[in-house]
């Protein structure tokens, strides 16, 4: 299926992103990637830190070819399983591990502690980095505008 075939669906909205706004959500994956990092934190703790940071990954990939999933219902699932449409089908094997990790995190989040492991959490940071470092070097293939200047 196309992420155009996806708009039909509604399963997307159109966007026009900004380079303001690109910016902003890359802080977010900082931000989150530096927390997923710090002490002390659970593993539970960092693991959501991180998922959070691979979430906005995705959807800067999905805003920078002019789609965001509409808040609520599934938009996180939206924003990962996009990530194969986005940066390419080379990508399939990470949406489908943060897919897996997006439901972990349900379970961390809603139902129980001790969820995931140190092993787990510091896989989805290493993850998560490496989807930071993919999605800037796609931008600045594909998307020159939407770089932030400090890149």
């Amino acid at each position: 299926m196309s992420l155009e075939q996806w708009l039909q669906n509604t399963w997307l909205l159109r966007a026009d992103p900004t380079l303001a706004e690109i910016q902003q959500l890359l802080q977010v994956v900082e931000r989150d990637i530096s927390d997923a990092q710090a002490k002390g934190l659970s593993p539970d703790g960092r693991f959501q830190h991180a998922y959070n940071g691979a979430l906005q990954l995705c959807l800067i990939a999905l805003l920078a070819v002019g789609y965001r999933p509409p808040k609520g219902g599934s938009h996180h699932k939206r924003a990962i399983e996009s990530l194969p449409l986005t940066l390419g089908k080379s990508w399939a094997e990470m949406a489908d591990h943060i897919e897996r990790c997006s439901r972990m995190r349900g379970q961390a989040m809603y139902d129980r502690i001790d969820v995931v492991s140190e092993e787990d959490a510091d896989e989805l940071v290493k993850t998560t980095k490496q989807l930071r470092i993919d999605v800037v070097n796609w931008l600045k293939a594909n998307h020159q505008a939407l770089v932030p200047p400090d890149l």
